[in-house]
């Protein structure tokens, strides 16, 4: 009896209770991953190093589901002259990680009359990220650069503010189709106009088979003597 009545102090109160109300984390979890896969987006991003270069790649497509909300989404961001990056995810959230890591890097170069290292832009960024790691932002980024100082750069930044730098990155729906490309025709040393047709096939195979990547493709060369471009190659 005396075990029975000890057991009994710690029983949750009955459900029936209309102002009693026992949330389970789980179902909450559960609830919010459903809810999140309602409304899908896709993108194919691709970057990867050459002899004195960086090249990066993006289609256009912005999607929402099944739904083609534009055609001619800005996906590739000149951030500084010698500076660029790649955003995948939710647009609303990576066009203000743009704006912001637009605005912290030309107030460092003012501030230090020099332009900023890729990996001081890459801290920054991953400060701006981790910050908001418990509500994080949906971005997948690419950042790429290159200074007399460090050479090309490429680095793979997630949404939790990792920084993975590699010689060619994939980010976005299209990476299953983009990065078996990347991966079968990447040298060391490439010419810059050899890397720039891998980061085309790369990009145009996932146009072929992933439904959110489409309507031609911007590509960016950031050279070591300053010369970097901007290219769209139309896609019929």
């Amino acid at each position: 009896m005396r075990k029975e009545k000890f057991l009994n102090t710690f029983k949750l109160p009955s459900t029936r209770n209309p102002d009693i109300k026992i949330i389970d984390p789980m179902e909450k979890l559960q609830k919010k991953s459903v809810e999140q896969n309602i409304i899908k987006t896709g993108t194919t991003t691709v970057g990867l190093i050459c002899k004195d270069a960086v090249i990066l790649g993006t289609d256009r497509r912005a999607s929402m589901a099944y739904y083609i909300a534009s055609k001619t989404a800005k996906k590739l961001h000149k951030i500084q002259d010698h500076l660029f990056m790649t955003i995948a995810g939710s647009v609303a959230d990576a066009q203000y990680i743009v704006d912001i890591i637009k605005a912290e890097t030309t107030i460092f170069q003012l501030e230090k009359e020099r332009p900023i290292q890729v990996k001081s832009a890459a801290r920054i960024l991953s400060n701006i990220l981790y910050q908001k790691k418990m509500s994080p932002y949906e971005v997948g980024l690419i950042l790429a650069g290159i200074t007399e100082e460090e050479g090309p750069i490429l680095m793979d930044i997630g949404s939790y503010g990792s920084i993975l730098p590699d010689d060619y990155i994939a980010v976005g729906s299209g990476t299953p189709f983009a990065i078996g490309v990347l991966e079968a025709n990447y040298k060391k040393n490439l010419p810059p106009e050899e890397g720039k047709k891998i980061c085309v096939d790369a990009v145009k195979s996932s146009i072929i088979r992933d439904m959110a990547s489409g309507n031609g493709i911007d590509i960016a060369i950031i050279r070591k003597d300053g010369a970097s471009s901007e290219e769209f190659i139309p896609i019929s």
